[in-house]
């Protein structure tokens, strides 16, 4: 590869500071190289943190990213994603078992982000979660068995797009459902999003949040991120400038080069919403929850919680400036969705046979 014919000595000096700097990526699998949010199944990660979280900071207070505690009862069709292996039959159990959201769609159907069922490349085994309906605290509400967990086939573990998926209950929830958008969702608008995901102070809360967002054109979210990668590259160049002795001159024009290259990070499937300032934003263990528009029909779900960038450098975890929230395009997926629901259910698996431990009675 000629990079001196496209971008010049100097850039070209910096992008071997590049390479250097990512010298440890076996190349051969950086096509493969999952988002932060897939790398690590939520099961595992959003819950392991609120254990941490809840064990270093107990006083820790309810202060999401410019949100406030939801009304008890606001938001019914808000339901939680537990990990059933951390539960127990004490209600208190379900706090550090949640790992993501979801939204009831109809009795026996959720809504969820499908980085917040997939594993390793691969669906979650049903028995593995357990839906929490009902609850404002994590502390209350119905648990509901799952019998199917559904990943829409196009999901990317790498962009994130057609990050969207689905869980049948085992029995009908009673908690009212909320209404799905299938019109073209506006590029401006109020939007809200409810979670129990990690706040502002680094804990989690039990209580859900609740907080207004506005959409923004997708061009805006591409925009940002585009300039938070920029900021990190410059970062890596002038971590190797001594090193390689090139300068500032160099660092600069490598940066706005590689940005300039840049495919845009989000896709058509994709909504952005938050704020400039991002006062206000989703958060780690708020995956897979709704954000909707309230009109006067009621709530109409427009996304699902997906993902977000920051800087390398930042000490936040979410809520960064210009940078917003990435949440799935659910009017693109309204016939997968109708489609999936009409399926069959599963049928239920055969006990094991064991070998047993009869004989054939002994023949005179």
């Amino acid at each position: 590869m000629h990079i001196t014919s496209r971008f010049g000595p100097i850039v070209a000096a910096s992008l071997l500071g590049i390479a250097a700097a990512v010298i440890s990526i076996n190349t051969s699998q950086a096509d493969d190289i999952a988002r932060p949010e897939a790398a690590v199944s939520p099961m595992k990660r959003v819950a392991d943190a609120r254990a941490k979280a809840a064990a270093e900071n107990p006083e820790g207070t309810d202060r999401v990213y410019g949100g406030n505690q939801a009304e008890k009862g606001a938001y019914p069709f808000q339901v939680a994603l537990l990990t059933t292996d951390r539960l127990d039959e004490n209600p208190a159990s379900q706090a550090n078992a949640q790992f993501c959201g979801g939204s009831l769609i109809a009795p026996q159907w959720v809504l969820t982000a499908a980085h917040c069922l997939n594993d390793k490349g691969q669906p979650i085994s049903p028995d593995s979660v357990t839906v929490l309906t009902g609850a404002t605290e994590l502390s209350e509400g119905k648990r509901h068995k799952v019998v199917e967990v559904i990943v829409n086939e196009g999901y990317s573990e790498q962009t994130l797009d057609n990050d969207l998926g689905l869980l049948r209950l085992a029995e009908p929830a009673d908690a009212p459902a909320i209404k799905l958008a299938h019109e073209a969702t506006p590029d401006a608008g109020k939007t809200t999003v409810t979670g129990w995901g990690k706040m502002q102070d680094g804990t989690f809360p039990t209580t859900l949040m609740v907080a207004d967002l506005d959409l923004q054109p997708n061009s805006a979210c591409n925009s940002g991120i585009k300039a938070i990668y920029a900021h990190d590259l410059k970062a890596a160049l002038g971590d190797l400038s001594h090193r390689m002795r090139y300068s500032e001159k160099g660092i600069e024009a490598a940066a706005n080069a590689i940005a300039a290259d840049m495919t845009d990070p989000l896709t058509n499937n994709m909504i952005c919403a938050g704020t400039t300032s991002g006062v206000r934003d989703a958060c780690n263990g708020d995956s897979g929850g709704p954000l909707f528009m309230t009109g006067a029909g009621g709530p109409v779900q427009v996304g699902v919680v997906s993902w977000g960038e920051g800087p390398a450098d930042g000490s936040a975890a979410c809520g960064h400036k210009d940078a917003y929230g990435i949440y799935t395009r659910l009017a693109n997926y309204s016939g997968w969705i109708e489609a999936k629901m009409k399926t069959p259910a599963p049928a239920p698996e055969k006990p094991k046979v064991g070998l047993g431990t009869a004989q054939r009675p002994a023949t005179p």
